[in-house]
């Protein structure tokens, strides 16, 4: 008797209820319809509006020494995440650095506008018409 019960009421609690937000991904009532996979990434001005200027946009005023001479041979990456070059030499002293372009020139690049990574340095405010500008 407890068996039946318990199954029967089982059963009537899976019909009557149902998911609330079964589908994140399609929500006609607030204009979402994807797939799931086929959301679209987010541009550099999402993230910023995300994870605010103190990651991309604000930079510290004093770079260490340490950070300065570990740029040194890193890739650079622009504000739209395309590839500038490589750093080819660092002057710790003047806060420079010299930015070898792909087609040979060099730039001198204060290193406050830039974002020392683990394996690439990152220019959030530069892009390659502005550097190529610099050239």
């Amino acid at each position: 008797m407890k068996k039946m019960t318990l199954t029967t009421l089982l059963l009537l609690s899976a019909v009557l209820v149902s998911p609330a937000s079964a589908n994140w991904f399609a929500r006609p009532g607030i204009g979402i319809n994807l797939n799931v996979g086929s959301a679209p990434n987010p541009t550099p001005n999402d993230l910023r509006a995300l994870y605010g200027p103190a990651r991309y946009g604000m930079f510290p005023s004093r770079i260490s020494f340490d950070a300065l001479r570990d740029m040194s041979g890193k890739t650079v990456f622009g504000e739209n995440g395309e590839e500038l070059g490589f750093i080819s030499t660092v002057d710790p002293a003047s806060r420079l650095v010299e930015l070898q372009l792909p087609n040979g020139r060099a730039v001198a690049v204060d290193a406050g506008l830039l974002i020392n990574e683990r394996d690439r340095v990152i220019a959030p405010t530069l892009s390659m018409a502005e550097v190529m500008a610099l050239a």
